[in-house]
């Protein structure tokens, strides 16, 4: 497990982001993960974003930006997806992305145990 998976759903789950959820995409041998969560308004998700590339080393650009509804942002083989709730209920990736789901209470556990 990438600790800094571990580190985005912390800062996520801190801004008030709702059903913060990952997922291991790393089957091809790559690392790769997926990071979902959702906020109330277009205007919100900005602001999450804006955070997220001051605080995490952003290496791509920003997608989805404009419009809010769904900002997609790649932090080195972590994209993380952020949604209005209406969009992630809409496009349903954790649906898509259920066998691949990730437990991360027990990551957030071992590491606040250290």
């Amino acid at each position: 497990m990438d600790d800094k998976v571990v580190k985005i759903v912390e800062f996520l789950k801190n801004a008030k982001c709702k059903n913060v959820s990952a997922y291991d995409l790393s089957e091809n041998g790559e690392a790769k993960f997926f990071v979902l969560s959702s906020v109330q308004t277009a205007d919100d998700n900005k602001k999450v974003a804006d955070e997220l590339s001051k605080n995490f080393e952003l290496t791509d650009e920003i997608d989805g930006y404009h419009k809010g509804e769904w900002i997609i942002l790649n932090f080195d083989k972590i994209y993380v997806h952020l949604f209005i709730q209406t969009a992630r209920d809409h496009y349903n990736l954790d649906r898509l992305y259920k066998s691949k789901f990730i437990d991360l209470a027990k990551f957030i556990k071992k590491k606040k145990s250290k």
